[in-house]
């Protein structure tokens, strides 16, 4: 997708193309931020918060266990957040379509990923709303141009970003917008016109069957089977969209591969 319109801005004479990239990562509200927003906001504000963020992520249970947690050693603190807020990241395991020796150094890599994140946690002494924000924004990878067009992003320059890391969390929130959705994007909608905010979706927007009609296509990788990058029984069982569309991109990176090889060499 991010070709497809790389190569329309080239055909139109474009410059750059701006992405939205880093604004709902920098500007939405973090979970556990209940104390946050009443310190910003008040106890009434705080109290539609956390209704708003009830049935999400570890709900009101987290809120009031972020709320206990201060009174926790550091990288106690620090392990009980990374359990509450990433439960499925307490022993990641590579996915099962990785063949060996790859899905081991992938396992042994996360774990060892995982450990350094609580321990930058712990060691910076951060609360949970503190680490989730973080978490959303950090680490970023620089990704390249998906054509010959420039790419940038507003809200990732040097200049915004450190405003953005310099608001209170609990700014990040404002009680008075239409929908929790909105509310807990507080700060995104100040940035738009007046006029925009009726037409705005109430609610995320997740595209499921989008993003799974996409993923078909990586069920079928056979130049990663045949290089020894994945193992074809267990991708033929794979479901999850997200290793799916991860496989297809690899898939389709060896075929790109294949044609300028074979462009260059003549065959």
């Amino acid at each position: 997708m991010n070709a497809a319109a790389a190569e329309r801005a080239a055909e139109l004479g474009c410059g750059v193309l701006l992405s939205g990239d880093g604004a709902d990562e920098l500007l939405g509200v973090p979970r556990f931020a209940t104390a946050a927003v009443a310190a910003r906001r008040g106890v009434r504000a705080a109290a539609r918060y956390a209704a708003d963020v009830a049935d999400s992520g570890a709900g009101l249970v987290g809120e009031v266990a972020a709320a206990a947690a201060r009174l926790l050693p550091r990288r106690l603190r620090a392990r009980a957040y990374w359990a509450a807020n990433w439960p499925a990241w307490c022993d990641p395991v590579a996915p099962a379509v990785l063949a060996e020796p790859y899905r081991s150094a992938a396992t042994a890599w996360a774990r060892d990923w995982v450990d350094a994140q609580v321990a930058a946690h712990a060691a910076a002494g951060r609360s949970w709303a503190e680490a989730d924000a973080h978490d959303a924004a950090f680490p970023r990878e620089a990704i390249p141009p998906a054509g010959p067009v420039a790419e940038a992003s507003p809200f990732l320059h040097e200049a915004f970003l450190a405003s953005a890391l310099a608001l209170p969390l609990g700014d990040r929130y404002h009680p008075g917008l239409l929908s929790p959705y909105l509310r807990c994007k507080a700060q995104v909608v100040r940035l738009l016109p007046a006029a925009a905010l009726p037409v705005l979706p109430r609610r995320k927007q997740y595209f499921k069957i989008a993003l799974a009609t996409a993923s078909s296509s990586g069920r079928r990788a056979p130049r990663c089977v045949e290089a020894g990058l994945l193992d074809g029984d267990a991708l033929a069982a794979e479901t999850d969209p997200a290793v799916l569309l991860v496989v297809a991109a690899l898939e389709r990176w060896l075929a790109g591969a294949e044609m300028k090889a074979s462009a260059v060499t003549g065959g």
